[in-house]
């Protein structure tokens, strides 16, 4: 099992692109990105611990229910 800071990582990225995900696809994942990269230089500036693998479980999050959720709604019954 990954460690939980990298679950949590996931998930916010996750929340994030879900949030946005109507406002477009690329806007989705672009703030994910943003998200990601801000929580990393916040960390550098001493208010926690950077690490480009939080970065990366992050943005991962992000893609994985994006396109979830993409494809999702591509589906017609």
């Amino acid at each position: 099992m990954p460690p939980i800071d990298k679950v949590a990582h996931f998930l916010a990225g996750s929340t994030i692109a879900a949030a946005l995900l109507p406002f477009g696809i690329i806007i989705s994942l672009f703030a994910v990105i943003v998200a990601a990269a801000g929580k990393e230089l916040w960390d550098m500036h001493g208010h926690g611990t950077p690490d480009s693998k939080d970065a990366i479980a992050t943005i991962i999050g992000g893609a994985v229910m994006a396109a979830w959720l993409f494809f999702a709604q591509q589906i017609t019954y």
